[in-house]
């Protein structure tokens, strides 16, 4: 059955044909066609949350889904705990009128999105240079409600702006617990810092995003070791641009062991061809 936590990914997969009733539906899901955006997206975004990106509402959204594959209407459909779009009249929060704009770190991704590059890993560079002083200033084509709960985990909170078509303003400025949990991380010892994930029958890009987010948490002195499927052969290049070394070995059939340290830990970088 269709509901609103369901992501659109999983809902594409069951049933594809539906991106034409989706496209039909609202032209921000034209967005869908592009492929990469598609897999950027879809894995992270619930239809409620779908819906809400485009300003539709998802109660209308559900129902033209489930018509379209014979399911009955349900009363169920939408969570209640799905996040809303920003109330316009929301005022700004009055932390952010300290700020000088010279003390902004302005990224805008339209472009990137419209040519269909992963902008993720841009996003994760400048947040991870800011200055205990600056804010993240994000310019999108849509709401990037996924980024919310990825930044909220590091700390940040946010105030979102629609300030046309196409084109949203996400002030991303760190609360209270951020600053409290950024100082734990530094001051947790080295020899503590070691962690295994395992991205296997993820979807692309999410193991590269779980591996970059874990990453950005690494201390110095720390290992990430990634269990994958495969070898990552578009995180190599990611992993030489921040300066991390890495290995990679096959313990097992099936099973590529990915170990990543600061480039500081004495480990000589080791490429795939």
């Amino acid at each position: 059955m269709i509901t609103g936590d369901m992501t659109v990914a999983r809902l594409l997969d069951e049933h594809p044909e539906l991106l034409d009733v989706l496209a039909g539906f609202h032209p921000h899901f034209q967005h869908l066609r592009n492929r990469l955006l598609r897999r950027l997206m879809a894995p992270r975004v619930s239809l409620v949350q779908a819906a809400r990106i485009a300003g539709a509402q998802p109660e209308e959204m559900l129902a033209v889904l489930r018509a379209a594959v014979g399911e009955a209407a349900g009363v169920d459909s939408v969570p209640t705990s799905a996040p809303a779009s920003p109330d316009p009249a929301l005022a700004r929060p009055a932390v952010l009128d300290a700020v000088p704009e010279s003390r902004r770190v302005l990224v805008d991704v339209r472009d990137d999105i419209r040519r269909g590059v992963e902008p993720f890993a841009r996003i994760m560079t400048a947040v991870k240079a800011l200055a205990v002083d600056e804010v993240f200033v994000l310019r999108a084509p849509f709401e990037p409600i996924p980024l919310y709960d990825v930044l909220g985990k590091r700390g940040f909170e946010h105030w979102t702006e629609c300030r046309g078509a196409e084109d949203w303003w996400v002030t991303f400025y760190r609360g209270g617990a951020g600053e409290t949990s950024s100082r734990a991380e530094r001051a947790e010892p080295a020899a503590a810092a070691s962690r295994t994930i395992d991205v296997r029958g993820l979807e692309p890009p999410q193991p590269m995003v779980r591996v970059l987010e874990s990453l950005d948490a690494l201390p110095a002195g720390g290992e990430l070791i990634v269990l994958h499927e495969r070898r990552p052969m578009f995180l190599y290049p990611q992993l030489d641009e921040r300066g991390f070394v890495h290995e990679t070995d096959e313990p097992q059939p099936g099973v590529v062991r990915i170990r990543i340290r600061h480039a500081n830990g004495g480990v000589h970088s080791s490429k795939a061809s």
